[in-house]
């Protein structure tokens, strides 16, 4: 029975991350309108939840619950490449200081804790600002820059253990090259500790890009981001409360999945 319960808790945050990318590709299908579309900005504007528009409708008349099916795409999106680009970057930039040595692990990690010590939001807003309105693919470029430090000092301090270890000792003094060490033993070794560091920056990733987008320095409109579609609400947060509402339930939604997959990623990876 507890074996079961545990499974079934391990799979609940996975089974609601599935569902969100389900939902964020299948999106123009999903979606009962164009999520541009103003078919009346008059009379259709800022309309409460119905039958015809479960999410409301924005100030522009647009449909609420297909914008927010739309920004899934773009929001994920960039938080997924963002990712992808700091996990990249970390693993290489950890792997490389604990494989170096102790002078060039020391000034690598020395860099990294530097890194860390400027505020991410603030580092973001900067560079944002001063770019001016940023594309997409800008941002992602942007949150994956500025999201690696976490990534490299956990493969620092897990390749360092892992060089530690008997099997590696072992195929070094063999005389296993270096190429293959690092191929067919240190890097699928390493995978667990990437998808812990993957799913962790995804989580960070996601509430920064709508964080931005509120503020007017991420996604543009009329593209949809959850973020941008807070922003619509216009200071009205009670008047126009579910432009606040959905869109921030799918920030929670994505961040709490993600956050509750890491740590079971995380215990997993400890138990093994």
């Amino acid at each position: 029975m507890n074996r079961r319960r545990l499974a079934s808790a391990d799979l609940w945050p996975l089974l609601l991350l599935a569902s969100l990318l389900l939902a964020a590709l299948a999106g123009p299908w999903l979606a009962p309108y164009d999520p541009n579309a103003q078919p009346d900005p008059v009379a259709l504007a800022s309309q409460p939840p119905s039958w015809a528009h479960p999410f409301g409708t924005d100030p522009f008349s647009r449909d609420v619950l297909s914008r927010v099916l739309h920004a899934a795409r773009l929001s994920l999106g960039i938080a997924t490449v963002a990712v992808a680009i700091a996990v990249s970057f970390g693993a290489l930039l950890g792997a490389t200081a604990a494989i170096a040595g102790r002078w060039t692990e020391s000034a690598l990690m020395r860099v990294t804790d530097a890194a860390l010590a400027v505020p991410r939001l603030l580092l973001l807003m900067t560079a944002a600002a001063a770019f001016g309105r940023v594309s997409p693919w800008m941002l992602a470029l942007l949150l994956g820059a500025t999201g690696w430090m976490t990534t490299a000092r956990l493969v620092c301090n897990e390749t360092r253990r892992l060089l530690a270890g008997d099997e590696l000792r072992g195929a070094r003094a063999l005389g296993v090259p270096r190429r293959r060490l690092l191929l067919v033993h240190l890097l699928p070794a390493l995978l667990p500790t990437l998808g812990v560091a993957a799913t962790v920056a995804m989580a960070a990733a996601i509430p920064l890009e709508a964080g931005l987008s509120f503020l007017g320095l991420g996604v543009a409109p009329p593209q949809p981001s959850w973020g941008n579609i807070i922003l619509e609400a216009d200071g009205r947060i009670l008047a126009n409360w579910w432009l606040v509402l959905f869109p921030t339930l799918a920030i929670v939604a994505s961040v709490l999945a993600t956050n509750v997959a890491a740590e079971r990623l995380a215990t997993v990876h400890t138990r093994g």
